[in-house]
């Protein structure tokens, strides 16, 4: 309302001044109008972005942080803490459609940067796990796999490999690869990796000591 009665007087004022004054015609201020239409709808635009923009803050905000350190918990997710779902809009933050179904925890930042332990759920019961590094817009700096497990099949023995992973206090991260044959006892370590998070923000991996 009180927008219209703005526009209105506005309007008036310009046709008082086209009354006092012969050298711009009707048309100059139907331009001026238009413009000033125009720099309305700009503002409403920009305003609706910026409320579209502040729930994803807000949900980034909103996770719970889960300290650490953190051991592996195979594809029972639940044994490492709350997950909560990612919303459809910010699924493109990690890199995925919008249609792809993720969960997301906060761990600690390091060199202020935030730190998200995130989940694809591929069905209802085989999760991936991820560790994303963010930036100060919550865009993915750096990503590291430190979960996933899946059927394979090899020239001798068919089976599954799987990642055991464990977080330090001190964001010393070690995977590790192994594979179990169907008829098998054990899981065969395949290998081993170690990673530090950089100031960067980047994974890098470390040399392990034997």
């Amino acid at each position: 309302m009180k927008k219209a009665t703005g526009f209105t007087l506005l309007l008036l004022a310009l046709l008082t001044l086209s009354c006092g004054n012969k050298k711009h015609d009707a048309a100059y201020y139907e331009q001026m109008v238009d413009s000033i239409r125009r720099a309305e709808q700009i503002k409403e635009i920009q305003k609706q972005t910026s409320m579209n923009v502040k729930p994803i803050e807000a949900w980034f905000d909103s996770l719970r942080l889960r300290t650490l350190p953190i051991q592996t918990a195979g594809p029972e997710i639940e044994r490492i803490g709350e997950f909560v779902s990612v919303p459809a809009p910010a699924n493109e933050h990690f890199g995925y459609p919008a249609d792809a179904h993720l969960k997301a925890m906060a761990l600690p930042t390091i060199y202020h940067r935030q730190v998200i332990l995130l989940c694809e759920m591929k069905d209802s019961i085989t999760p991936s796990l991820f560790l994303y590094t963010m930036d100060k817009q919550h865009q993915p700096i750096d990503m590291l796999n430190i979960y996933h497990q899946e059927s394979v099949s090899r020239e001798k023995d068919n089976g599954m490999t799987y990642d055991e992973y464990y977080i330090t206090s001190h964001y010393e991260i070690t995977v590790m690869r192994y594979f179990k044959g169907q008829d098998a006892d054990k899981p065969q370590l395949e290998e081993a990796r170690r990673y530090t998070i950089s100031k960067d923000g980047m994974f890098e991996e470390q040399p392990i000591e034997r």
